[in-house]
């Protein structure tokens, strides 16, 4: 019986090792691009009173929300969203990153803001790749078009 009792409670350990091997213990909901400010909303007119502190690309941008979760119980403190991104007229690959150090658990949300000169003379995103991290890769998610633009020819 105790035999029987012993190889029962193996068996299910086991079911329960290969269980939680398979569920992910990250997952990225969705990619929204956004525009920072619209290039048809009017700016401030310059005048004497008013100098022209703003000029029409200083106020554009892209900015990316990655909405993801942390599966179960969370992650411990180190997990890391990177987002990597490649510009219409800039060829190679960028990148940015947040690290949490702190246990992330659930629905979180990253922001990525394209520095505005790297947009003046880049361009827009033309590519992306997100991809959640803690010491190994838990998952990730491309734009339709990474691969075709990041591989080199």
């Amino acid at each position: 019986m105790t035999r029987l009792f012993s190889t029962g409670v193996a068996m299910l350990l086991l079911a329960v090792a290969v269980v939680a091997q398979d569920t992910p213990l990250a997952s990225i909901t969705k990619v929204v691009k956004e525009e920072r400010v619209s290039a048809a909303q009017p700016l401030p007119q310059a005048s004497a009173q008013l100098p022209k502190f703003f000029d029409d690309d200083a106020r554009r941008g892209e900015t990316f929300a990655i909405y993801w979760t942390a599966a179960g119980h969370g992650l411990p403190p180190g997990a890391t969203v990177m987002f990597e991104y490649v510009l219409e007229n800039a060829p190679e690959v960028r990148a940015q990153h947040i690290q949490y150090d702190f246990k992330t658990e659930g629905a979180r949300k990253a922001v990525f803001t394209i520095p505005e000169k790297d947009f003046r003379e880049g361009g827009k995103v033309k590519a992306w790749r997100v991809r959640i991290l803690r010491g190994r890769l838990l998952t990730e998610q491309t734009s339709p078009n990474w691969k075709s633009v990041t591989e080199r020819k």
